[in-house]
């Protein structure tokens, strides 16, 4: 299934815990999977309404009167002797070391100093925790997400009083996409920052698809007259292929006619450096005749202010064009075949019940090396090495 987030109002981890219990997540397991830790908490999840819309209230409380600062040293144990499934462990172990370079960006201190104060407390581990078990209990396999609210405002933390949104909401926020409120009200939270840094895949409109199901979690401020309400929707991608895996990325490109061929030959490693997942250039004739060429580079959503900052540093541009763009990725493995004049590593791929291997140019020219042939030669020899058409 895919997940939709829609927060008009902004997003907090009780607000998200709230929309999939809303959705027919049962909650009850979730206090004992903490028990077994040494972590009392106390999870309800109540029907509530605002402005004539139903949905489903959840409440985090824990007997004790306060928690103890923790460091990432301190949870990441809390967190591996947990009972949940090892992958929402990792996923909770990688957010909260997320967290913890944000943090330490925010407050100039080294990763392993970092205090999470607010996050350190029950309620705040308990969401993490719970969220990525929420995903992987109601089998959710992508999820993409409204562009996000903009509030201003003040906060009192462990540091003071500090403008909204708080260092660390704001360092989450970057690189996506923001819509104006008027809202003076702290609408994200660093929890809900985090859980869309770790979980979102695309920001947008909703995704094309069957929509099967829909909730509601509210939050716990008045902001008459709008409700304070995150909204998710489930779809069924019914027009993905089996076994496609489609990921959003973007393409950043611009016509270049002012760097030399040397300098074009000296994009590609830093910018790969940078997380591109691709670097071409085209030559072409630009304006007044100029020899040029077109700069194309592509890269994911968590990489795109890096890679986009090398881009200009690199090029020294005057500006670029970005297009966000669906890619599909077809079902592959990597495996060593057997063939009548040597083994040779191959990338073998699945596409619409049919299947083919392709040899690996580095394992072509390691035999090419061995057997005196030509790696052109040996393409050739073994053209038919995926027992149908090359494709």
């Amino acid at each position: 299934m895919h997940l939709y987030l829609q927060c008009p109002t902004g997003i907090s981890g009780d607000m998200f815990l709230a929309a999939m219990a809303d959705l027919g997540l049962d909650l009850q397991p979730l206090a004992g999977l903490f028990t077994e830790v040494g972590i009392s908490v106390c999870i309800e999840s109540t029907a509530a309404s605002c402005c004539g819309l139903q949905g489903t209230k959840v409440e985090i409380s824990s007997p004790k009167p306060s928690s103890p600062l923790r460091t990432l040293k301190d949870i990441q144990p809390l967190i591996e002797s947990s009972g949940f499934s090892s992958r929402a462990k990792a996923r909770a172990s990688k957010a909260f070391y997320r967290l913890a370079q944000v943090e330490a960006k925010v407050h100039g201190v080294d990763v392993s100093e970092v205090h999470f104060h607010e996050v350190g407390a029950v309620d705040t581990l308990v969401d993490i925790l719970s969220c990525f078990w929420a995903l992987e209990y109601m089998e959710i396999e992508t999820v993409t997400c409204s562009p996000l609210p903009w509030f201003q405002g003040q906060v009192e933390c462990e540091h003071g009083i500090l403008p909204l949104p708080a260092p660390a909401t704001a360092q989450l926020m970057q690189g996506k996409p923001v819509v104006p409120t008027s809202f003076e009200q702290e609408l994200i939270t660093p929890t809900g920052a985090l859980l869309v840094d770790q979980t979102v895949s695309r920001f947008g409109p909703a995704p094309e698809g069957v929509l099967l199901v829909s909730g509601i979690g509210w939050g716990h401020m008045d902001l008459s007259p709008a409700p304070n309400g995150l909204r998710v929707f489930g779809f069924s991608q019914e027009n993905k292929r089996a076994g496609e895996e489609i990921e959003r990325i973007f393409v950043l490109e611009s016509n270049v006619d002012h760097l030399t061929g040397e300098e074009v030959g000296g994009l590609y490693e830093p910018l790969l450096a940078a997380g591109a997942l691709d670097v071409i250039y085209l030559p072409g004739v630009m304006k007044k005749n100029r020899s040029g060429g077109l700069l194309q580079v592509l890269c994911r959503q968590k990489e795109l202010l890096k890679v986009q900052s090398c881009f200009v540093d690199q090029t020294m541009t005057l500006g670029f064009r970005r297009t966000e763009l669906d890619r599909v990725l077809l079902p592959r493995h990597r495996e060593n075949r057997a063939t009548p004049i040597g083994s040779v590593d191959c990338k073998t791929l699945t596409w619409q019940g049919g299947q083919w291997s392709r040899p690996e140019f580095e394992a072509l020219q390691r035999l090419a090396q061995k057997t005196g042939r030509s790696v052109v030669q040996l393409r050739y020899m073994l053209q038919g090495l995926s027992g149908g058409e090359d494709r």
